[in-house]
């Protein structure tokens, strides 16, 4: 459906948002052939509706993400003639986080068509997770060859998100998860552990103020994420030489002040990750604790000026995430919810852990009234996943947060092809790579000659091996007749993937089980067929590297190179090692015994 507004009759708030958006999607200013569109702003909390009538369409909203959301749903052809398409959302904040800290960071020109996307989505903010990955004036190891962004490309991206209503938040950290910076010696003075800084010194809280003051620089809006979360040996590092032993709470509470009137000072108002307070009121340091006692003195120091963000990734029931929602309320902090589309230690999104955990969520959050909600996508243990396949969850995530309890699966195809680009259902095709197997979790990373990972969940058993193996080979063989589907998520690379775990278990299952046996004619063949895994795995890499370098910077890409070139390493080992066994070089396999 081609889309045209006029300026004179259209908000003001919403010119920016189609002028930004004309160009990429079928969306015209004037009138043309076509829908012809006209807004009316509607005193109803989180209004998204549209009435059609042939060639003219109304749009009543609440705020801008609605318009927005409601012209998507026009493009994307689910509105009905001469029907009236209405949806509520209770979120306020309706955002996403990024992680741009784990080897990927992605481009400004890439972030841009996200920023598109997720406003035709109906999504408002955007935090991008930046541990060091910013260039920081007079720190020249700040993101050194980590893709880090300069100055000009975040008010850049700033810039063109306010066109399109959407606020970016920074977040970055300001106590731990900082190793990649306390790694280096200039920062010795600064370091309690590994990761954590050292509270209590003033040249940390100087380093503090600069990083608080640059994102103030960049960033129009007046909210800043810093962090704090998992900083579990506080304290017991270089502090506890130098000051002896203090308990968690107190250090935590003495630090987030100081960080606080930091923000004061800047005119930003701070949030954190809420875990420490659960986790130093836990025997087990457990976040989701029960029992967890987090002392009324300890509650009372916490400063008014910040805000927790419960983070939840984990549960799959609607009570858990309102016992925990209440928790925070009763420490007299409304939460942000911070849920989670799963991206990380994977190769492509998880669709089926998604929908167990966030779709939980998004229920209590509405039940609970909740009004600021975002999603986060981690890129832990190398970022390898193709980022892009999570606007599958995204558009899922949306429809739910929108109110609908159960998105259906034709609503959800059209509104990502028109949206996004490409098959919603392919992508979740995709998606079993995770979970769609016999609850395998692959791990295309451990070493083939132990195999640890898929020994342990195997059993150690060569028929079940096989049997895995067959259903990945299954799974490729589906996603080869989709692998020109590249507009969003590279299915290419989902169909390397499948393909490169399928054979990679069907040559471990045939090598233990001829191990086993002592069969070394069947060993002889298996060394025979290592130049083919090899050409397996070189063509997932291949896919790989083309799947990042369309929407990463190119440092980080070296971390999964490395891991490609120990696989091939490793596989021309497997074939030495089997050829000194089967000549009579060596007795045993010390490795598959």
């Amino acid at each position: 459906m081609k889309i045209c507004w006029d300026p004179k009759t259209t908000p003001s708030e919403l010119r920016s948002i189609f002028k930004t958006l004309s160009g990429h999607y079928p969306i015209t200013q004037g009138k043309h052939s076509g829908t012809n569109v006209s807004f009316q702003r509607a005193p109803e909390i989180g209004l998204c509706e549209v009435r059609l009538r042939g060639t003219s369409a109304e749009v009543r909203y609440s705020t801008p993400a609605q318009a927005t959301r409601a012209v998507g749903a026009l493009l994307s052809g689910i509105v009905k003639n001469n029907s009236t398409y209405r949806e509520h959302t209770p979120f306020t904040t309706l955002g996403i986080m990024l992680d741009c800290s784990r080897n990927a960071v992605i481009t400004t020109g890439h972030i841009k068509l996200w920023m598109r996307r997720l406003a035709l989505l109906g999504y408002n903010m955007i935090m991008l997770y930046t541990e060091d990955t910013y260039e920081l004036p007079g720190e020249p190891y700040f993101g050194y060859q980590r893709g880090a962004y300069t100055e000009k490309e975040l008010k850049d991206i700033d810039a063109y998100a306010a066109k399109l209503n959407i606020e970016i938040i920074p977040c970055i950290q300001t106590l731990g998860h900082l190793e990649k910076i306390l790694r280096h010696g200039t920062y010795g003075p600064i370091r309690d552990t590994s990761s954590v800084m050292l509270v209590g010194e003033k040249k940390t809280y100087e380093l503090i103020d600069k990083m608080i003051g640059h994102w103030k620089k960049i960033c129009r809006t007046n909210r800043i994420h810093i962090g704090m979360d998992e900083t579990h040996d506080i304290g017991r590092g270089r502090y506890l030489d130098l000051n002896g032993y203090r308990d968690g709470f107190s250090l935590f509470n003495e630090h987030l002040a100081r960080v606080v009137k930091i923000c004061k000072k800047h005119k930003l108002k701070p949030m954190i990750w809420s875990d420490m307070y659960f986790r130093l009121g836990s025997k087990t340091m457990d976040y989701y604790d029960a029992k967890t006692v987090i002392p009324k003195t300890v509650v009372k120091k916490i400063p008014k000026e910040a805000e927790l963000v419960y983070w939840d990734y984990y549960h799959d029931n609607k009570e858990f995430y309102l016992k925990w929602i209440e928790r925070h309320r009763k420490m007299n902090k409304e939460p942000l919810v911070g849920s989670g589309i799963w991206t990380w230690s994977k190769y492509w999104y998880d669709h089926t852990i998604t929908g167990n955990t966030a779709g939980p969520c998004i229920e209590a959050c509405y039940e609970a009234k909740i009004k600021e909600l975002f999603f986060t996508q981690w890129g832990d243990d190398g970022a390898y996943c193709d980022h892009d396949s999570a606007f599958a969850g995204m558009v899922y995530c949306a429809d739910k947060s929108y109110g609908t309890k159960t998105p259906e699966k034709t609503r959800l195809e059209k509104r990502f092809g028109s949206i996004c680009g490409g098959s919603y259902a392919s992508h979740i095709l995709a998606s079993k790579i995770h979970g769609g197997i016999k609850q395998i979790q692959p791990s295309m990373w451990d070493d083939p000659l132990f195999d640890t990972t898929f020994r342990n969940q195997t059993g150690n058993n060569p028929k079940q091996m096989a049997a895995i193996a067959k259903e990945f080979n299954t799974l490729a063989n589906k996603l080869k007749k989709v692998t020109h589907d590249r507009a969003t998520g590279d299915l290419r690379y989902a169909y390397h993937v499948a393909r490169a775990f399928a054979d990679r278990y069907a040559f471990s299952a045939s090598l233990y089980a001829a191990y086993t046996r002592k069969d070394k004619k069947a060993l002889r063949l298996i060394a025979k067929k290592v130049p083919a895994m090899i050409k397996s795995i070189a063509n997932m890499e291949s896919s790989f590297r083309t799947m990042w370098l369309n929407h990463n910077k190119p440092q980080g890409i070296e971390t999964i190179q490395a891991r490609f070139g120990m696989l091939r390493a490793r596989y021309q080992e497997i074939a030495l090692r089997l050829g000194e066994y089967i000549n009579g070089t060596v007795k045993t396999i010390p490795e598959l015994d």
